[in-house]
């Protein structure tokens, strides 16, 4: 599909046959179905006719970053979710500034569109402060993240974290409990790791992308 030397380095999906990829490193090549190159902060829509080892299909622009202020070398987006009100929460690499709001590695963005495509434009809002509630540390860039329907947030880190009554390891997967987000970001972490992947033999690996149900 064209990606070959490049790394997807987050996902989603839109639904059962529809992808939503963002990949580490600008796109020289255009992708099937795409009118020019991507960046490394845009997410593009993977439209498949078919998945599995033969896997065929269409991409499209799903969110041009650079129309939405993500033009600095920081605003590599290395993890999304898409939210059930629409909202799309997006991580990047390093420090941004969008409209209002600023984000560090360690934070999350929430992305209010008012359209996608081609001609993206909405509003960002601060919706997870990292440093609030334990993270900040130079490792703890948020590589992986999905949110699920009683909002519980479920992350993972570019290297070793440690956070309030926990610690792990860039393979691992851990759970926030929010009671507020926003600026002001309150909550508790779960006791324990919910994927420990050096338990299953990832213990050289970064999970980069995760999905929950």
């Amino acid at each position: 599909m064209g990606l070959a030397g490049y790394r997807i380095d987050a996902f989603a999906w839109l639904d059962s046959d529809s992808l939503l990829l963002s990949v580490d490193a600008d796109l020289a090549n255009i992708l099937p179905g795409m009118t020019g190159p991507i960046d490394d902060s845009d997410v593009v829509r993977f439209d498949a006719s078919s998945l599995g080892a033969t896997t065929a299909g269409t991409f499209s622009m799903y969110f041009d970053g650079s129309d939405v202020g993500l033009t600095q070398s920081a605003a590599d987006v290395d993890a999304f979710e898409l939210l059930s009100d629409g909202r799309i929460v997006i991580s990047t690499t390093g420090t941004v500034s969008v409209s209002s709001p600023s984000a560090r590695d360690e934070d999350l963005l929430a992305f209010t569109p008012s359209t996608l495509g081609q001609t993206t434009a909405g509003t960002f809002a601060l919706y997870f402060d990292g440093s609030d509630v334990g993270l900040g540390d130079s490792p703890e860039d948020i590589d992986a993240v999905s949110v699920d329907a009683s909002g519980r947030l479920f992350l993972s880190t570019a290297d070793v974290f440690a956070v309030p009554g926990l610690s792990g390891a860039d393979e691992d997967v851990f759970v926030f409990n929010p009671t507020q987000l926003g600026p002001t970001t309150a909550g508790a972490y779960s006791p324990s790791l919910f994927f420990d992947g050096s338990s299953f033999g990832l213990a050289a690996n970064d999970v980069i992308g995760i999905d929950v149900p």
